[in-house]
């Protein structure tokens, strides 16, 4: 009878640590000190939280590897029960109530992208736009033909924020739009995207944090670092021939209902300017 009582007493053993591969893009926040963070949010997939002022997803090897995502290899593993757990980020590890984490990979969600000849990229955009829905991006586009940085950070403030969950529709145009900017300007020859992105990038600070969701500015940010998930990296890759459009078009299909196609949009939006400013 004593035994029995002893065993129903006895402490749970800590849980083990998890291995766990995670995003450069957050390095310095995982690997900087230990310091407290908090649980935004979960998912039946991944669990968002945020420490030192900057936003974690983390998931399993079934989620999107997102720039600011924490991959660990048993998704049953991956996400806490409660909102109300503790959490503690720093020195390679993440606490997440009793799940903890250690991070023994890095991947890099910045893509390097080879050089692309204008014509090439033109028509790699008219193949992307065939097998794409369509997307209502309230003028963006044409505020960016313009060149006018004016008109694009009006039509940026009238998409920020709009539309449904974590990442509004209208925030992942921007995201494609930011990231497209960045990463194939060098391709096509024109590092800056021609100051424009330069211009119009300070938005994503001064009022993406009061515009939309916690997440959606941090992806933002990421955005004009040029750090991307996964599918648009690939699909990044592909509009400069390098990859296959169909197998790039269907990865997108895996960010979401929305998210991917938004994404693309906003890629494609800055492609068009980037292959009209590259004839000049």
């Amino acid at each position: 009878m004593s035994v029995r009582h002893h065993q129903a007493g006895r402490t749970a053993p800590p849980s083990p640590s998890l291995p766990a591969a995670a995003s450069r893009g957050v390095r310095h926040i995982l690997e900087g000190p230990r310091q407290p963070g908090v649980l935004l949010g979960m998912s039946s997939k991944v669990a968002w939280l945020q420490a030192r002022g900057h936003v974690l997803v983390l998931g399993g090897p079934d989620a999107v590897r997102l720039p600011n995502g924490i991959t660990v290899t048993k998704p049953a593993q991956a996400v806490p029960t409660s909102t109300e757990e503790r959490c503690v980020v720093g020195e390679g590890r993440l606490e997440l109530g009793n799940l903890k984490v250690s991070i023994v990979r890095w991947w890099d969600p910045h893509p390097a992208l080879e050089s692309v000849s204008r014509e090439l990229a033109a028509a790699l955009c008219g193949d992307a736009r065939r097998r794409l829905p369509q997307v209502d991006d309230r003028g963006l586009g044409k505020a960016l033909m313009s060149d006018d940085p004016a008109a694009v950070r009006h039509a940026m403030c009238g998409l920020l924020g709009k539309g449904e969950g974590l990442t509004p529709e209208g925030d992942d145009v921007l995201v494609g739009m930011l990231a497209g900017l960045r990463l194939l300007g060098p391709a096509l020859g024109l590092p800056g995207a021609g100051g424009v992105q330069a211009a119009v990038a300070p938005i994503v600070l001064t009022e993406a944090p009061f515009r939309t969701t916690a997440l959606s500015a941090a992806l933002l940010r990421h955005a004009v670092a040029g750090e991307v998930a996964d599918p648009v990296a690939v699909f990044l890759q592909a509009l400069t021939g390098r990859g296959d459009m169909e197998e790039a078009v269907g990865g997108l299909q895996t960010m979401g209902n929305t998210s991917g196609v938004a994404t693309a949009c906003g890629v494609l939006l800055a492609a068009d300017y980037l292959v009209d400013r590259s004839d000049t």
